[in-house]
């Protein structure tokens, strides 16, 4: 069951965020919920290179500027960012709100800040679900990671900014 833990982000999420670190996660991916004009959650994959903590009350989010992920978070702001890896699972819910239409390093993309509203952590109950974990985070493979690095790598800067 997820548990509140704070309105801002823990060390261990500002740490894993702050893009400094963003080459241990390269084979893991972030999952971003906005909510459609129906008021259907609307999933995402992002990588370390497109999410990044501004300070503990802030995210900033790379995403395609014409996706309806993009379109869902204009309209209505209500996003959630999932981050599982080994023995952690973490939701973080905040508001969106567009700072770049066209980034400047990447133009098919838009720039969003995330102001952090609340941050959980799920873990197993140690009562009724003894010895259970999460055993990995969500991975991915890119076989293109090297030719891609460099527009990567600006677009994690500009996020730095």
């Amino acid at each position: 069951m997820p548990k509140f833990v704070s309105k801002e982000l823990t060390e261990d999420l500002y740490t894993r965020l702050c893009g400094r670190f963003v080459d241990r996660y390269l084979d893991q991916v972030i999952l971003l919920y906005s909510v459609d004009k129906n008021g259907w959650p609307h999933p995402s994959i992002l990588s370390y290179f497109e999410v990044v903590a501004a300070d503990r009350a802030n995210l900033r989010v790379a995403t395609y500027k014409d996706s309806n992920t993009t379109e869902n978070m204009r309209a209505n702001g209500r996003v959630t960012l999932s981050i599982f890896d080994q023995r952690m699972a973490y939701s973080i819910k905040g508001t969106a709100e567009e700072v770049r239409r066209e980034m400047r390093s990447l133009s098919r993309n838009t720039m969003l800040k995330v102001a952090v509203d609340q941050v959980f952590v799920d873990e197993a109950d140690p009562v009724l679900e003894p010895g259970a974990y999460i055993a990995d985070g969500i991975s991915c493979l890119n076989p293109n990671l090297g030719a891609e690095r460099t527009w990567r790598n600006e677009v994690l800067k500009e996020l730095m900014g």
